[in-house]
């Protein structure tokens, strides 16, 4: 039975992600098609912009057999954690063959070498980045640097280019995390770059539909998203727009306000991706904050990029801790398999998955307390908060009753 997993967001779901689908399928000639996809909260530190039963929903009528949830642990994390969470949840299916993914480069040889340095780290790499680091240069500049130096039969500017890609640099992170026994299988990228806003193409960006629904005049832009997406993800998601259902980054801006004032008088250091400088930078600033957004931009800098403060704010909200890592990374990253959605016809693939998983299958949140050890839970009880507070937002954004984590059903189709 030959399986191949994806890593991603869907935030959301577009005409992009359904010809990598379908071009794994075909590469592969899979029988079946994992996702290990995000929860309600995602890499960049923010919410996503529909909760993720809908998101698995598009992906399973698009061609997706199984959704599996990353931990908010990881799906919330840098992109090293975040792509070493997500190959684990797949790898811990027992099933997994292949791991497919797109990038804008189309040579997996040289993103192959690439990952081999940052595997090994030899002397001169690591010499470069240190000296860079300590001139000032943020950690991703840093990296590219003492790449550049390690390996010059590769062009700079062909270096540079890949690294700039946020969907490049996360591929470099599945290979790292790769098991050795899993072929990778790369499928190049069609259409818009990961941060083009131009909505009006049939490949547009994730970004480019969420700029059209969240900006000034969604209603113009409806026809354009339509075109972008697939025309059931597109009925899912108009939906949610319709009910005033789809989430930016400042509507958590009046919860993230009230942690960082009860927490102002401890310091925030003790939360992941924040250091003791970035928490005195919080505490300094903090008669400042009016939203999320706002905030960001106030406290970014040369050796703070955006992703970094966002994520940090929301491991703030969330209550991660630097620990929790050490404590994920201790249950091997993936220490559960939630399933979010699934098609009845795949019911095969489950049955391997029953037979093989090396970790607990979880399709009742009810079930977990029982089926999991306490770490374990602990890990899981994230995923539990994060979604009950998405909901809570969701509803108080549309005016709705709030659903539960605990009482809503996993997606069959």
């Amino acid at each position: 039975m030959k399986v191949v997993g994806i890593v991603a967001e869907y935030n959301p779901f577009h005409n992009g992600h359904a010809y990598q689908i379908k071009q794994l399928r075909k590469k592969t000639n899979a029988d079946y098609v994992i996702v290990a996809m995000s929860g309600n909260f995602l890499q960049r530190g923010v919410p996503a912009l529909c909760d993720k039963y809908s998101r698995t929903h598009m992906a399973l009528l698009n061609g997706a057999d199984l959704v599996l949830e990353i931990p908010t642990l990881w799906a919330t994390a840098s992109a090293e954690y975040f792509a070493s969470g997500g190959v684990h949840t797949l790898a811990s299916t027992g099933v997994l063959t292949h791991l497919g993914f797109g990038a804008e480069n189309d040579s997996l040889k040289t993103l192959q070498q690439i990952t081999s340095v940052l595997r090994s780290e030899p002397e001169i790499y690591r010499k470069v980045l240190s000296n860079s680091i300590r001139t000032g240069n943020p950690f991703p500049v840093a990296r590219k640097n003492a790449l550049i130096t390690t390996l010059p039969h590769i062009p700079a500017n062909e270096l540079d280019d890949i690294l700039n890609s946020p969907n490049n640099i996360l591929v470099i992170e599945y290979l790292k995390a790769l098991p050795y026994q899993v072929e990778p299988v790369l499928v190049p990228r069609k259409g818009a770059g990961y941060h083009d806003t131009s909505i009006d193409a049939e490949f547009a960006s994730a970004s480019a539909i969420r700029e059209a629904l969240l900006g000034e005049n969604p209603l113009d832009q409806l026809d354009a998203v339509e075109k972008a997406m697939p025309a059931d993800a597109y009925a899912i998601l108009k939906e949610l727009f319709d009910k005033g259902a789809l989430l930016e980054n400042n509507d958590i801006s009046d919860v993230l306000g009230y942690c960082l004032l009860c927490l102002s008088h401890k310091g925030y250091d003790s939360f992941a991706d924040c250091t003791v400088d970035l928490s005195n930078k919080i505490r300094n600033h903090l008669n400042e904050y009016v939203t999320f957004d706002d905030f960001v931009m106030t406290l970014k800098s040369k050796d703070l990029t955006h992703s970094r403060i966002s994520r940090c704010l929301l491991h703030i909200l969330l209550n991660i801790k630097q620990t929790d890592y050490y404590t994920g990374k201790g249950a091997g990253y993936a220490p559960y398999l939630r399933v979010l959605g699934f098609k009845k016809e795949s019911s095969e693939l489950l049955g391997k998955m029953n037979e093989k998983a090396i970790v607990p299958i979880i399709t009742k949140v009810a079930d977990a307390k029982n089926i999991l050890d306490y770490t374990t839970y602990q890990i899981f009880e994230r995923d539990i908060l994060a979604s009950n507070l998405f909901y809570q937002r969701t509803a108080n954004k549309s005016h709705s009753k709030p659903v539960n984590e605990f009482t809503h059903q996993m997606i069959m189709l």
